[in-house]
C-alpha cells in the first residue's frame, strides 16, 4: 500500500484527502519517510535531462562543406571497399556436378553413343540396360544448358525423343537440349 501510495504521489494521481493521508503517514513512519524520499531521488534522476555536448553547427549562406561530387566520391569508395571485403571474406563455394542418366530405347542398334556440348562433341559410348533395348549413360554436368544428340550404330543422329526442348543445328539435324540446376 505504501509503494502504491507513493508511486501516486510522484504522479500527482492524489486527491485532496489521500494527500493529507500521505503526509501524515510520512510523519509517523520514519521507514516509509526514507523510502519516499530515495524514490523522490530516483524519479529526480529519471526526468533530469541528459546532457548531450555536440558540437555547434555553423550555418552559412556558402557553399556547402559537403559537396555532392564528394558525397559521390565517399559513397563510391565506400561500396568498393565493401564489395571487395565481401569477395574476401566470401566462403569458397564450389558448385558441385550433378550426375544426369541419359537414357534412349534403340533394341534395334548394336551400339549407342551420345555427343554433346557437354563433351564437346565428341561420341560417349553408353551401355546396355537390361536387355529390352534401353541404352543408358550417367554424366557428370555443372548446372547450365546443354545440346545433345544420340549416335546409332555410328551413323544414325537422333535427338531425345523424351525431350521437349529441341533446336535445328547448322547441318540440318535437330538436337535435344537440357538445362540442368537452373
Amino acid at each position: 500500500m505504501h509503494d502504491e501510495l507513493v508511486s501516486q504521489f510522484i504522479d500527482d494521481e492524489l486527491d485532496l484527502d489521500e494527500k493529507v493521508l500521505f503526509v501524515e503517514t510520512i510523519q509517523s513512519d520514519p521507514v516509509f519517510t526514507k523510502d519516499t524520499l530515495g524514490l523522490l531521488q530516483q524519479e529526480k534522476i529519471l526526468v533530469m535531462p541528459i546532457p548531450v555536448s555536440r558540437p555547434m553547427l555553423k550555418l552559412s549562406s556558402t557553399k556547402p562543406r559537403i559537396s555532392f561530387k564528394f558525397f559521390l566520391k565517399s559513397f563510391s569508395a565506400g561500396l568498393a571497399a565493401a564489395v571487395v571485403t565481401l569477395f574476401l571474406l566470401w566462403p569458397d563455394v564450389t558448385i558441385q556436378p550433378v550426375s544426369h542418366r541419359f537414357v534412349i530405347f534403340a533394341p534395334e542398334v548394336n551400339h549407342a553413343e551420345i555427343a554433346g556440348s557437354f563433351s564437346n562433341w565428341k561420341p560417349l559410348s553408353m551401355k546396355p540396360a537390361g536387355q529390352n533395348g534401353y541404352w543408358e549413360l550417367s554424366v557428370a554436368l555443372q548446372p547450365g544448358e546443354y545440346r545433345y544428340s544420340y549416335l546409332l550404330d555410328g551413323n544414325e543422329k537422333r535427338p531425345d525423343p523424351t525431350s521437349l526442348l529441341q533446336e535445328e543445328d547448322d547441318f540440318g539435324s535437330v538436337n535435344s537440349i537440357i538445362r540442368i540446376g537452373i
